[in-house]
């Protein structure tokens, strides 16, 4: 097993602010929440690209994660976007889940994952959530949900937010 990098540089950025007026970094723009299963697909194969680069477990620096790291948190994202719109559909209100992309890196030992294996999950994590915003129409779209930190999501907000940080992610990596 390949040791530990350090931990990757802490972002305390409230990505929220991409809910108003999108992200000027990497041109994230509002989009239409019933698109987001088509835009989920077509990160798909710009992830296989990516994880098919020689280099795809090298950092740029040494607290910036690697295109690896980055397409194993991505494919996390997928699945959270999935499992928090499912709950937002059969429950009232409730609250999500936490995610900490960090600790999820570290315990998943993301620096480590098989690319191949990675793009797979990719695949496969996405077709699975695209299922489930399968399910969501008409007023669906204003069902709420909460994170821990009490802050509320609409199932359209939330399909926007983790959106663009899959997609800034392969922005991140120039995918």
């Amino acid at each position: 097993m390949d040791a530990a990098p350090p931990p990757a540089e802490p972002d305390a950025t409230d990505w929220t602010f991409v809910l108003e007026a999108g992200c000027p970094e990497c041109g994230y723009e509002l989009h239409d929440p019933v698109l987001t299963g088509e835009r989920l697909r077509a990160a798909v194969p710009r992830w296989a690209e990516v994880l098919g680069r020689p280099d795809v477990a090298r950092r740029p620096s040494e607290h910036v994660w690697s295109p690896l790291e980055y397409a194993s948190h991505s494919r996390d994202l997928v699945a959270v976007l999935g499992e928090r719109v499912d709950a937002m559909l059969t429950g009232k209100d409730p609250v999500l889940r936490d995610y900490d992309g960090e600790a999820a890196a570290v315990r998943g030992e993301f620096w480590a994952n098989e690319p191949d294996e990675v793009a797979q999950q990719i695949a496969v994590g996405t077709e699975s959530t695209v299922a489930v915003l399968g399910r969501v129409e008409g007023d669906d779209w204003e069902c709420t949900g909460r994170r821990g930190d009490g802050r509320p999501f609409t199932v359209t907000e939330m399909c926007r937010y983790l959106l663009h940080d899959v997609e800034h992610h392969l922005h991140d990596v120039q995918g």
